[in-house]
């Protein structure tokens, strides 16, 4: 059930009372379905704070979703984040207009004594004021503060995240790195049906089923030099 909706950077936002066993994790999705709503094709739902019974997820929800609806829902799917234990410095990176999907990192981290810095266009309401909020511009000095850089962006921008944070060259990251690439998943790994595929050294894989979380080693990128 959608207990409140939530005006956010990026679209609206809600907060969900879940049934046991669907706790996404931080990059998990649930695949949310209104027919309520009139719904034609289930959303990606991410989850905007650490699992709980009543979760926050983040902007933008469909049309037409508001508090009291009941939907139905399937998962958690795919893979998530994997904050590394004991991380003291974490850079996250919201080139999407809601930097939602990366906050249960940030509270993770700050649960664990770490420093956050949130690289964003805009901060995301209820942030807490321990996050240093940056613009984007200055993304490129993350990967020289940061332990660990986690970052949120749409899959038509993966090719040239190098470009993004200043790489000249292949390897020249320096800090562990991993990516949600945001993409329509309206088969949640069922169809296969190649609308979220992501190009990988090795190929090709789904951030459906494959994802959405990916090794920032893993991807293959446009270098632009």
């Amino acid at each position: 059930e959608i207990l409140e909706t939530r005006l956010e950077p990026g679209g609206v936002g809600c907060v969900l009372a879940l049934p046991g066993g669907l706790r996404p994790s931080a990059g998990q999705y649930l695949l949310g379905f209104s027919a309520e709503a009139g719904d034609l094709l289930p959303a990606a739902l991410f989850p905007a704070e650490l699992p709980a019974a009543e979760m926050a997820f983040a902007a933008p929800l469909p049309a037409g979703w508001m508090a009291g609806m009941r939907l139905a829902l399937r998962g958690p799917l795919g893979h998530g984040f994997h904050l590394p234990t004991g991380p003291r410095r974490v850079a996250l990176a919201a080139l999407n207009d809601s930097a939602g999907p990366l906050l249960p990192l940030a509270q993770a981290a700050l649960d664990a004594g770490g420093e956050v810095a949130l690289y964003a266009s805009a901060a995301p309401p209820g942030l807490s004021p321990l996050v240093e909020v940056l613009p984007l511009d200055l993304l490129p000095e993350a990967p020289g503060w940061a332990h660990y850089l986690a970052l949120d962006a749409p899959l038509r921008l993966l090719p040239g995240l190098p470009r993004l944070l200043g790489l000249e060259r292949p390897g020249s990251l320096g800090c562990p790195a991993e990516v949600l690439a945001r993409a329509d998943m309206p088969c949640g790994g069922l169809a296969a049906c190649g609308v979220c595929a992501v190009e990988v050294r090795k190929g090709w894989k789904l951030a459906c089923k494959d994802g959405p979380v990916f090794d920032w080693n893993e991807i293959k990128f446009t270098w632009i030099i």
